[in-house]
């Protein structure tokens, strides 16, 4: 096991610059216990916006969200597009503030709420989505493609948990090719009637505050779940919500890795005080893949030290 702990060090030791860590010490300790662990102990639940896609793009400008890729979209026309800008430009200051999170809620709850109800309203069609998605900003990080078949390829679960949208996730992975990689999406889900319209939003509504372990206890690989690496970084730099999303859930070993956006300078501090590792700059996956790929080694020289 020592030998473990001393690999795990020299990868943190040799991390990116913008790669910062809380105890250096303890995440060591943590990492070599999930190798020696081994796959069919590891797990990954990760958000979707923001966190597996790019805050910006080459341009220097954000990139879209699930939900910005209907609002953002021409399919619904400038009025939709107007009104959902006013919501945005109304909750968005309120969710980033630094009022406690109860009073934050109700105000997400009527964010989420409206901007689903407007969807409804100006009659978003199944079919609206493939094109919303070819036509939106939103765009993977570099090697996130490389992580998935990671887990895919030793049979470990990997959980997408979003408070954007389930359909449009799911229209991006398919554009993509990547649904075939088997990732479990658990989201806000639409329903459509005969003709493809959407009516409505099935369960329980999942926004920025409220993304924690119920809504994966339906997952069939529950059972599984023992270790879980890359527990929902935040939806932006911001939300540190996210890192409740594995409260309630029976694990041995959980690293929280967060990806800090923006705003870096002022919100380090916050983050590692919540996250055992905190990734800036708005990288590629590199690091959180070299990571996952030790881990998922499992070579015999970790076996001979359990």
């Amino acid at each position: 096991m020592a030998s473990l702990v001393a690999e795990a060090a020299q990868l943190i030791k040799g991390a990116p610059a913008f790669v910062h860590c809380r105890d250096a010490d303890a995440v060591a300790a943590l990492l070599a216990n999930m190798r020696r662990d081994g796959p069919s102990k590891f797990q990954v639940i990760a958000d979707f916006d923001y966190t597996l896609t790019r805050f910006r793009l080459d341009d220097g400008e954000r990139s879209a969200s699930t939900h910005a890729c209907v609002e953002q979209s021409p399919q619904l026309g400038e009025d939709f597009a107007q009104r959902t800008r006013a919501l945005f430009n109304k909750y968005y200051p309120i969710e980033v503030s630094d009022i406690p999170e109860e009073e934050k809620i109700p105000h997400m709850i009527a964010w989420w709420t409206s901007a689903h109800k407007l969807m409804m309203e100006y009659k978003l069609h199944r079919n609206h989505l493939k094109e919303m998605v070819k036509n939106s900003r939103l765009q993977l990080r570099g090697g996130t493609e490389q992580l998935f078949a990671a887990c895919q390829s030793h049979d470990a679960p990997f959980h997408i948990f979003s408070a954007g949208l389930y359909d449009v996730i799911h229209a991006f992975l398919a554009h993509h090719n990547l649904e075939k990689l088997g990732m479990h999406v658990v989201s806000n889900m639409m329903s459509f009637d005969q003709d493809g319209f959407l009516t409505d939003f099935q369960g329980t509504l999942i926004h920025s505050l409220n993304k924690n372990s119920k809504a994966l206890r339906d997952s069939p690989e529950w059972d599984r779940i023992k270790v879980i690496i890359l527990p929902l970084a935040p939806v932006d730099w911001d939300n540190l919500g996210d890192v409740f999303m594995c409260k309630g859930l029976a694990t041995t070993n959980c690293l929280r890795v967060g990806f800090l956006n923006d705003r870096a300078e002022e919100r380090r501090a916050q983050y590692l005080d919540t996250y055992d590792i905190v990734i800036e700059s708005d990288p590629d996956m590199s690091f959180v893949n070299e990571l996952t790929d030790w881990i998922l080694s499992a070579s015999s020289e970790g076996r001979k030290t359990e």
